[in-house]
């Protein structure tokens, strides 16, 4: 195979990546920070993770529905770890529904903060291991079975499906999220590759950076 042959850009995909490893850590270290009179701190955590939840889920549905289908199509059967992935996203799953469980508990005055908090926060790290193994796993194994695979008109296609699966209101945190964790080269390539990007950014920001005050406060 011609060592020069094009290859698609996973900016994307790698920002997607860095974002979710990243904040797993950051709602980790605030759960655990968390005190039990601290109400309004428990909402906005709340509400960022709700939103962390759904970029998760979504990132596993566009796998699960375009990219790992398309990748099996054209690689024989055991180059793909399907059995392993499907696994991977079903104990995530299951993490972020105790997660959500564990901090809605957290809200319930008659209940036991401490035993919740303990468990919740062990949870919350649970998941950030569960994740960080996942995300390791698929850039040693599926990023490179896409850049030897799939060419980049096929993988921008893919792309395009994604962006027009992804609700509005979840690109609308979305966006900014990436640009939070990008570097600034990342940041540069990435509105030069799709344009439109930066005024989704500039638009979205300030409500991203008041959801975001709940990991850093």
């Amino acid at each position: 195979m011609n060592g020069h042959r094009p290859k698609p850009d996973l900016l994307f995909v790698t920002l997607v990546h860095q974002a979710l490893r990243a904040d797993s850590d950051r709602l980790a270290d605030a759960t655990s920070a968390l005190e039990s009179a601290d109400a309004q701190g428990l909402r906005g955590l709340r509400v960022f993770f709700d939103e962390y939840r759904a970029q998760l889920c979504l990132h596993h549905a566009h796998e699960d529905n375009l990219f790992f289908p398309a990748l099996q199509a054209i690689l024989d059967a055991d180059q793909m770890p399907l059995a392993k992935l499907a696994h991977q996203h079903g104990m995530l799953d299951s993490d972020l529904q105790a997660i959500s469980e564990g901090l809605a508990s957290l809200a319930i005055p008659s209940d036991d903060f401490a035993a919740d908090h303990t468990d919740v926060v062990k949870t919350m790290f649970g998941m950030a291991a569960h994740l960080g193994a996942h995300l390791t796993m698929e850039e040693e194994t599926i990023l490179p079975l896409m850049e030897s695979s799939l060419s980049p008109a096929t993988y921008q296609r893919l792309e395009a499906q994604a962006r027009k699966r992804t609700p509005r209101r979840r690109a609308q945190f979305l966006i900014p999220w990436l640009i939070a964790h990008a570097t600034p080269s990342q940041q540069s390539a990435l509105f030069k590759s799709t344009p439109p990007l930066r005024v989704a950014y500039l638009v979205n920001r300030r409500r991203y950076r008041f959801l975001d005050r709940a990991l850093t406060c």
